[in-house]
């Protein structure tokens, strides 16, 4: 008997208790027919050592996703000459010439500012009182001025690039032509803002784009295309990415206020929460996604070349042959290789980055507030219909 295609995202979606239907597929059908929100049909791998397989393995391919006629996961368009759509050798090229701006001792160094900005963004949640929106307050606001900060974006413009980047993930049908026109307008907009560094190349370099312009190894460089490419992801993922994560790992916490208060008694724990939190959240209710370069076999499935493969990390991060008690938060897990960064040549650049927002921010609040509740019931939170998922809202009582 022939199974039935899946609809994906799933109707479990969004929300934050484990998904049923990715359990349910893991054990019974862990290559399985889908069709996404764009309307392709895809296959989708649920387990922790198939996905690792499809994210490194060059059979699948992350350059084939830009080609005419492949299929898409989201409503918006990936970008051609960006590092996340190319292969090796591209790839690697793309990526040499860009691993030293985000060399992890040199991002490191933002970590003492990154705290102090978080701790001035908690005193403006104690300024609102019982009530305050973490979302709002905190959890948009720090990444916007961090990235803004280290792009070279002028923070001045907040507005209106919030608008174009929360609209670039969205997964709603029903804004499909709002994505597409909120593309081209942000892309417009770091092509102006690329457009402007190259011409003035005189002076030292003032943040990352700068240094990317600056970008030279053995005679390469990086090509106008590849800049905007680049600058048009960090602004997207350095902000909207980074944005639903604060606000889901603060809400997770909260949701059982026995693991709040052993981060109070011991924030030496939170690089190692920030971890778990990281691996039990529903960050995305899909995946990333490759097409087959050669047909595969996999767990009896065939899957011919020019199909595309669906990776959820979501689900490989609950994989019970991955994890001891995977649906458990232990805040102090060890060894804990979630896979919510990647995995691969195509590993997040921005990790560290990220690691450091959530970390700081977390640390901020836990000590401001060691006893902040939620102020409302999470089931009735509503969730944002994304690529990369998080809360629309999250109101807390601080109870100082």
């Amino acid at each position: 008997m022939t199974e039935p295609v899946l609809q994906i995202p799933f109707e479990d979606a969004f929300r934050f208790d484990p998904s049923p239907t990715f359990a349910a597929l893991r054990e019974d059908r862990p290559v399985a027919r889908v069709r996404t929100l764009a309307g392709a049909e895809v296959w989708l791998v649920t387990r922790y050592d198939d996905v690792k397989l499809v994210l490194a393995d060059p059979r699948f391919s992350r350059a084939a996703v830009v080609q005419p006629g492949a299929p898409r996961v989201a409503l918006a368009k990936p970008m051609p000459n960006s590092l996340t759509t190319t292969d090796p050798p591209e790839h690697t090229r793309l990526r040499r010439l860009v691993v030293p701006t985000f060399a992890h001792r040199k991002i490191e160094r933002t970590r003492p500012w990154v705290a102090e900005l978080s701790a001035q963004l908690a005193e403006d949640v104690a300024r609102a009182g019982d009530g305050a929106d973490i979302r709002q307050l905190v959890a948009l606001p720090l990444p916007i001025q961090v990235i803004c900060q280290l792009l070279g974006v002028p923070y001045a413009d907040r507005a209106q690039f919030r608008e174009w980047t929360e609209l670039g993930y969205s997964m709603k049908m029903a804004e499909k032509d709002l994505v597409e026109d909120a593309m081209t307008n942000l892309t417009a907009y770091i092509e102006d803002l690329v457009t402007k560094k190259l011409a003035n190349t005189s002076g030292p370099a003032e943040d990352l784009l700068d240094e990317l312009v600056r970008a030279r190894e053995e005679g390469d460089r990086l090509s106008q295309e590849e800049l905007i490419a680049f600058g048009v992801n960090l602004l997207v993922a350095g902000h909207e990415t980074s944005a639903n994560q604060i606000s889901s790992c603060v809400a997770t916490l909260l949701r059982r206020p026995e693991n709040w208060a052993r981060l109070v008694e011991d924030p030496s724990l939170v690089p190692s929460a920030v971890e778990e939190l990281l691996r039990f959240n529903r960050f995305s209710e899909v995946g990333q996604l490759r097409v087959a370069l050669e047909d595969v076999e996999l767990h009896g499935v065939q899957i011919k070349a020019g199909e595309g493969v669906m990776a959820a990390l979501n689900s490989a991060n609950r994989d019970p042959r991955a994890y001891d008690a995977p649906d458990e938060l232990r805040l102090d897990r060890p060894d804990n290789k979630h896979l919510s960064f990647g995995f691969g040549p195509h590993f997040c650049l921005g990790a560290q980055l990220a690691r450091i927002e959530l970390q700081e921010s977390l640390l901020a609040l836990v000590r401001r507030f060691p006893r902040m509740s939620l102020a409302k019931p999470a089931e009735e939170l509503e969730w944002r219909r994304v690529l990369v998922s998080g809360l629309a809202e999250l109101p807390v009582n601080l109870n100082l």
